[in-house]
C-alpha cells in the first residue's frame, strides 16, 4: 500500500514537471518568434537607410545639375531670359557682374577659362562683346555663339543736344540696350530658344513650352506698363546715361540724356538741359548706380529737383521694369 502511494506521488511529480516544461517551452518559443520578427524589421529597415536614401537623392540632384547645359551671357538681364526658357535645364554664367560699368569692363582670366565648359555664348550687342568676342571664341572653339539681336532693328543712341554728334562713328551711335523693351525681348527670346534647341534638341518640347509661357508674360508686362504710362500728359524725362531709348519708344516717351558715349556735357549743353527741365517742369533726374552722378546732381540742384537711381542691368528684370514705369508715372504727373 505504501509502495502504491509512493508511485502515485512520483507520477504526479512527473506530470507537474511536464506542465512546467510546457509553459517554459511556450515562453521560449514566444521569445524566439519575437526575436525573428525583430530581426526581420531590422533587415527591412537598416540602420543607415536614411543615409542611403539621402545619398541616392543627392546623386539624382547631382546628375540633374551635371546634365544641365552650361550657357554664358554678358549681362544679368540675359540670365533672366535664358532661365525663363531653359528652366532647370540650364546653368547660366554671367560675365559682367552687377554694379560695374559694362562699357569698360574687362573679364578676369578665370572667367575666360570658365568658358571651357560652356556650350553656348549668347550675345546682346554691347561694346564689351565687340571688344572681347575674338578672345571669347578662342577660349572655346566648340562653343556656339548665339546672336540674340538677330531680327532687331537698332535705333540711334546720340541725342540732338550733344555737340559734334555727327562725328561719332556710326557703329557707336546704335543703341545696344535692347533688353529694356518687352517687345524686343520677345525677339531675343525666340533667338535664345533657337540656340538652345540646336545644342540640346532632346528637350525641344520643354523649351517650346517655356518660351510660350515667357511670351505670354512679356505681353502681360507690356500691357501693365502701358496702363501706367499711356495716361500721362508729360512725356519727357531726363537720364544721365541714355539706356532707356527703346523703352521710351515703346511707350511714346521722350528720353533726354546728360551724357552719351561716356562724354560729359559741356557747360552750354548743361545750361540747355537745365533750361529744358525748367520749361517741362521736370523735377527728377534718373541716374544709374554705375556712373558718377555729379552732372545729374548739378541739374537737380538748379531745377529744385532730385536724383533717383534706377538700374538698367537688374537681374529681376520684370520687377525692375515695373518699378521704373511706376517711378516715371509718379514723376511725370502734372
Amino acid at each position: 500500500m505504501l509502495g502504491l502511494c509512493w508511485a502515485n506521488e512520483v507520477q504526479n511529480y512527473i506530470e507537474d514537471i511536464k506542465m512546467r516544461l510546457s509553459v517554459e517551452a511556450r515562453i521560449v518559443m514566444l521569445l524566439w518568434v519575437m526575436s525573428i520578427i525583430s530581426g526581420c524589421n531590422t533587415i527591412s529597415t537598416p540602420k543607415n537607410s536614411v543615409e542611403n536614401n539621402s545619398s541616392e537623392a543627392k546623386q539624382i540632384v547631382n546628375e540633374t545639375v551635371n546634365n544641365a547645359v552650361d550657357i554664358t551671357v554678358s549681362i544679368m538681364p540675359q540670365k533672366y531670359f535664358v532661365e525663363k526658357i531653359g528652366g532647370k535645364n540650364v546653368k547660366v554664367n554671367v560675365m559682367i557682374p552687377p554694379g560695374v560699368d559694362l562699357h569698360n569692363y574687362e573679364p578676369k582670366p578665370q572667367q575666360l577659362q570658365s568658358l571651357n565648359d560652356a556650350k553656348a555664348y549668347i550675345t546682346t550687342g554691347i561694346a564689351f562683346e565687340t571688344a572681347w568676342i575674338d578672345r571669347i571664341k578662342a577660349a572655346n572653339q566648340k562653343m556656339l555663339i548665339i546672336d540674340s539681336t538677330q531680327g532687331i532693328e537698332r535705333i540711334p543712341m546720340v541725342e540732338h543736344h550733344h555737340e559734334g554728334a555727327e562725328n561719332y562713328p556710326s557703329e557707336e551711335t546704335l543703341d545696344p540696350h535692347i533688353w529694356l523693351s518687352p517687345k524686343l525681348v520677345k525677339i531675343q527670346a525666340q533667338n535664345i530658344y533657337d540656340g538652345l534647341v540646336k545644342i540640346d534638341p532632346k528637350r525641344q518640347a520643354e523649351y517650346q513650352a517655356n518660351l510660350n509661357n515667357f511670351i505670354t508674360e512679356l505681353d502681360q508686362l507690356d500691357q501693365q506698363i502701358s496702363q501706367k504710362l499711356t495716361p500721362l500728359k508729360n512725356r519727357k524725362f531726363i537720364v544721365f546715361h541714355p539706356a532707356w531709348g527703346y523703352f521710351a519708344k515703346d511707350y511714346n516717351l521722350e528720353q533726354e540724356s546728360i551724357e552719351v558715349g561716356g562724354q560729359e556735357p559741356s557747360a552750354a549743353e548743361l545750361a540747355k538741359l537745365i533750361s529744358e527741365a525748367k520749361q517741362e517742369n521736370i523735377k527728377v533726374i534718373f541716374a544709374q548706380p554705375e556712373f558718377n552722378p555729379s552732372s545729374a546732381e548739378t541739374i537737380a540742384k538748379e531745377i529744385g529737383g532730385k536724383v533717383i537711381f534706377v538700374s538698367d542691368l537688374d537681374e529681376n528684370w520684370s520687377d525692375n521694369l515695373l518699378q521704373v514705369s511706376e517711378l516715371l508715372s509718379q514723376t511725370l504727373k502734372p
